[in-house]
């Protein structure tokens, strides 16, 4: 077949496909979770999902079945299964790691399933849509030369997630992302047989979202799903179905007993501040902490708060309308990366309940607030207190293994045992430390946790703190959890037999072992780059998506490389890019946080980014030399699905492990790729 121009019909269907992948592939990241609230907190479901399906999808480019027209059957099927697990309760795991599955959305007829089904239907699920979307793509790329038919997949991808990035900023909800979808879709199909089903599934894909999810008072953040209900008391605020915090009506004229004992909960530590001339807020919420401390007198309140739409929430509805305020000023940002960027110094810092309602992004197993909770962040809130300042922390878990966590933390920072309170009957939080160098001690730290719910004293020598390499709070000790290994485990074995009944014999025999590598160690490094931009630059979703297009775009500029100044001599590439990750590896993330901000950017920068752009010239010089590219392509995809399953070793071994991970599995890449050489008698 004549190779196409750039700017021919195929060159747009590649894009346009693409667009699709990447695009569909941050809506099912956004809304499964919303809606089936375990898989929230599972490694890359979603994600690894599509790689299976875009891989099986391309392998299967050569067969004589036209598998495009199955997308809007699947995505219907996907949406169904929605409908009916957003009514199930699944129950969390009662050891290993904490969750949190308060359902307040059930109804009297709910049925109960176990987590690791639930998660194992969803992966299959999520991969069928984009066994379409990717056997569609794959017959569009073999009309271009590999590299040509990359860079224009490339920059689709590019061009999806700015569009969804864009749609998450005006917080457009799912029937915007489903509709805009399944109309390209219609679009790039054209007239094409079955065009009446498809109009029909995707008309009720629709309709379902619309109808089925669609509840007064919900708004879609970048982050989660929120439904507020508010009455003359209380207003409620739950997140992808579950609750999130109360807002609370504390006046006088209104409050009830149980406000009023709540008001005493919050201000009880208030009695060992000094002074209340300034004030940090770090989770502020829809305001409750902030109403509290302007009636405790403070002259001056800054107020952090991650999610522009909960506080927006706050300051039109919180009875006591305490953002208006003029001596509130609010910081729509990550509490992390607020401590970094001010040099302000504070009588009293409050940490609000932080509590992880979703992971980082779809591409981390990093918990939201995860880098707050810290050894490195306390640190950092030492230094913005004043003298005589104090830190007070609010928190609710039933585990006590996490506040012997916050505990043990404190005490190394600030040299003296906190004060700790723990409440039995909690109402909004259970448990809260003060803590200050000028702190005087109390409470003895033994007799405190034999109060705890689970009546398991724990030794303080014997548990693991979170730290900026290893920053999981939630889970007990340093290890993956046996739902998570039981989970991976049928993630893998579904997708190995995926593949075998996908490729059939004779492809098995010629697999793309490199390839395969290269897409392992790869997605090993793109998040290892997410979780170090996030740290340092902050958890948000803004953060997220600078850090996903500076990726795409370094994926990009390295084809136009190769194909411009190509080709190199692979050896030595890949003896560049070992020598890259071990300097990714060696330099302590928390050494860049001595730099001024804008040397942060810069280094941090260059760190995460150099090994990404040799990495990615790597596999375009490989992929260039691939007779059949779009089937090389497939199993690099599948090798993706192996990088994601290894991400849960950060669990075990820290974040930083990802780094030598990957380049155990280049020096892998290295040696089969020799082999290749020898075998196919070709050289460089």
């Amino acid at each position: 077949m004549k190779p196409q121009s750039i700017f021919s019909p195929s060159s747009y269907k590649l894009f346009g496909y693409s667009f699709l992948i990447l695009f569909f592939e941050l809506a099912l990241i956004r809304f499964i979770p919303s809606n089936v609230r375990i898989t929230a907190y599972f490694i890359n479901l979603v994600l690894v999902a599509a790689f299976l399906g875009m891989g099986i999808g391309i392998i299967r480019v050569k067969g004589k079945r036209n598998l495009t027209q199955w997308f809007p059957p699947t995505l219907l099927i996907l949406t169904v299964a929605c409908v009916y697990f957003s009514n199930v309760l699944v129950e969390a795991p009662r050891s290993g790691e904490a969750m949190y599955a308060l359902y307040f959305d059930l109804s009297p007829h709910s049925v109960e399933w176990g987590m690791v089904p639930v998660v194992s239907v969803f992966f299959c699920l999520s991969a069928l849509p984009f066994i379409a979307l990717g056997y569609a793509m794959g017959r569009e790329f073999e009309n271009f030369p590999a590299l040509h038919a990359y860079a224009i997949n490339t920059a689709g991808s590019l061009a999806g997630l700015l569009a969804f990035s864009l749609m998450s900023h005006f917080s457009a909800p799912p029937l915007v992302w489903f509709g805009l979808g399944g109309f390209l879709f219609l679009f790039l199909t054209g007239k094409k047989q079955n065009r009446a089903v498809s109009i029909i599934c995707l008309t009720l894909v629709i309709f379902l979202v619309q109808n089925l999810y669609q509840k007064d008072h919900e708004i879609w953040s970048p982050y989660y799903k929120i439904n507020y209900y508010p009455n003359p008391e209380v207003t409620s605020i739950n997140v992808n179905g579950s609750l999130h915090q109360f807002m609370i009506n504390f006046s006088p004229l209104n409050a009830k007993d149980s406000a009023d004992q709540i008001k005493k909960d919050y201000q009880l530590p208030y009695r060992f501040a000094k002074s209340w001339e300034d004030v940090l807020i770090l989770g502020a919420g829809s305001g409750n902490d902030v109403h509290l401390v302007l009636e405790q007198g403070a002259k001056s309140i800054d107020a952090v708060e991650i999610d522009r739409a909960i506080w927006k929430i706050g300051k039109d509805f919180n009875y006591q309308k305490p953002y208006d305020d003029p001596r509130v000023q609010v910081y729509i940002d990550d509490a992390r990366a607020f401590l970094k960027k001010t040099k302000k110094k504070y009588d009293v810092i409050i940490l609000g309940t932080l509590d992880s309602q979703t992971l980082l992004s779809g591409m981390s197993s990093i918990r939201l607030d995860n880098y707050i909770y810290t050894e490195e962040s306390f640190r950092s809130l030492r230094e913005h207190l004043k003298t005589d300042g104090i830190l007070i922390l609010y928190h609710m878990s039933e585990k006590g293994a996490i506040s012997a966590k916050f505990a043990k933390m404190l005490m190394d920072v600030f040299g003296v045992h906190p004060l700790m309170r723990y409440e039995k009957n909690y109402r909004l939080f259970n448990f809260t430390f003060v803590a200050g160098s000028k702190v005087e001690a109390g409470n003895d730290f033994g007799d405190y946790f034999k109060e705890l719910k689970d009546n398991s004293p724990i030794i303080p020598g014997l548990i693991s703190p979170p730290t900026d390499d290893w920053p999981y709070l939630y889970l007990d000790r340093p290890g993956i959890p046996s739902h998570y290994l039981q989970a991976g485990g049928i993630i893998f074995l579904i997708s190995i037999i995926s593949v075998i009944f996908a490729a059939g014999q004779r492809s098995l025999k010629n697999t793309d072992w490199t390839l395969f590598l290269l897409g392992a160690s790869f997605l090993l490094l793109e998040t290892k780059s997410v979780t170090e931009m996030s740290l340092l630059f902050g958890s948000t979703w803004q953060v997220n998506v600078l850090v996903f297009a500076s990726i795409l775009a370094l994926i990009f500029v390295a084809n136009l490389f190769i194909l411009q100044r190509g080709p190199f001599d692979k050896t030595r590439l890949f003896f560049i890019l070992f020598i890259t990750i071990v300097v990714s590896y060696a330099v302590p993330t928390h050494s860049l946080l001595g730099l001024p901000l804008a040397g942060q950017w810069i280094v941090g920068a260059l760190i995460t980014a150099i090994p990404l752009f040799f990495a990615g010239m790597l596999f375009s010089q490989i992929f260039a030399t691939r007779q059949e590219p779009t089937t090389s392509l497939g199993y690099n995809l599948m090798g993706a699905i192996c990088g994601g399953l290894l991400e849960y070793s950060s669990m075990a071994l820290g974040t930083k492990s990802l780094y030598l991970l990957a380049l155990v599995i280049y020096i892998m890449a290295f040696l089969v790729h020799g082999r290749e050489k020898l075998l196919s008698g070709r050289g460089q």
